[in-house]
């Protein structure tokens, strides 16, 4: 099973897990909700698994391959996905 399946698969799994740490950070102010805990957790993880299964250009790859990042946080789907999941509805 491809990791990117296994995170589709299992997300509300990893999304427990996720929401059982963050209970136990102490943080000011009243007790947080479910929602509140896993905040965006849901869409990254989804992003991050859309990525892993977006296979790159060859140029990307001869650019990785020499150890270099993307000049702009847009050129990965991860990112696109991710920033348009946290943006507010227009």
């Amino acid at each position: 099973m491809r990791f990117s399946d296994f995170i589709i698969k299992n997300l509300e799994p990893i999304l427990q897990a996720w929401e059982d740490f963050a209970r136990t950070i102490e943080v000011p102010g009243e007790a947080l909700d479910s929602k509140a805990l896993r905040d965006h957790a849901e869409q990254m993880l989804r992003a991050i698994a859309l990525d892993m299964r977006t296979y790159p250009s060859a140029q990307a790859q001869i650019t990785k391959a020499h150890g270099n990042a993307p000049a702009d946080e847009l050129e990965t789907t991860a990112s696109a996905a991710l920033l348009s999941a946290l943006s507010p509805a227009a």
